[in-house]
């Protein structure tokens, strides 16, 4: 005869007691207990992805820090290389006005430079100023000075030496005792200057042979400035 008692945890059949099988709650917990491996599995993984891509940004960041610092670098290096160029003009400037400041009870112009180009019968350069003059092509050797007006708005009277390439002085007729000839400056200009003085010479090409010659430019008994320059 089968019966079943609802107050026991066991089933009788024919009178023998057989174990109790496994119900619901279980297959629930077995099913959590998979759930939660699978999601830690997953969590896991997605953490080790996230891990790797985070530092792949990171590498990328420090190397746009890097960049940004190194261009940062190259930016100052250049501002000082600028500040150091102008702090070098200014001082030339300053050393520049004491030393006008000094010869202005002396000179009326302080020549800062002499340059001599090759120039035809009405004065036109045909040959640049400062560069070597090609002897067969040479007519007028015409000086250039650039200068700062010191005793401004004067007239003042230079004279002019030039030596040949066997190192004498060239004079003419007219030339003024001790010198090749003079000119003059009307009137001295404030600040810096440039003005073309007479040329030595004659119209036809060829007038001078090759070697080293000089200029020389004199205000009063004082050399104000020469040069040497080469007839090749």
């Amino acid at each position: 005869m089968l019966t079943m008692d609802n107050e026991q945890d066991n089933i009788e059949y024919n009178g023998i007691e057989a174990p109790r099988k496994k119900g619901r709650g279980a297959k629930i917990l077995n099913a959590v207990l998979l759930l939660l491996l699978i999601a830690s599995w997953a969590g896991g993984y997605y953490l080790f992805k996230d891990s790797g891509t985070a530092k792949a940004g990171l590498r990328n960041a420090n190397g746009k820090v890097a960049e940004l610092q190194r261009k940062n670098n190259a930016l100052r290096s250049e501002l000082d290389t600028t500040a150091i160029s102008l702090q070098r003009e200014r001082l030339a400037h300053e050393r520049l006005q004491l030393e006008n400041d000094s010869l202005k009870t002396l000179y009326p112009v302080n020549v800062t430079k002499l340059e001599v180009a090759n120039a035809d019968g009405k004065g036109n350069a045909v040959s640049p100023y400062g560069k070597d003059i090609v002897a067969s092509n040479s007519m007028y050797l015409m000086p250039r000075i650039t200068y700062w007006g010191l005793k401004v708005g004067e007239t003042i009277t230079l004279n002019v030496r030039l030596y040949d390439h066997e190192g004498k002085l060239v004079t003419g007729t007219s030339s003024p005792a001790g010198y090749s000839f003079s000119c003059k400056i009307d009137p001295v200009l404030p600040g810096e200057n440039s003005q073309a003085l007479s040329g030595w010479g004659g119209a036809d090409r060829g007038h001078f042979r090759a070697g080293t010659y000089r200029y020389e430019v004199w205000y009063d008994d004082m050399c104000l400035k020469q040069v040497e320059f080469k007839l090749k």
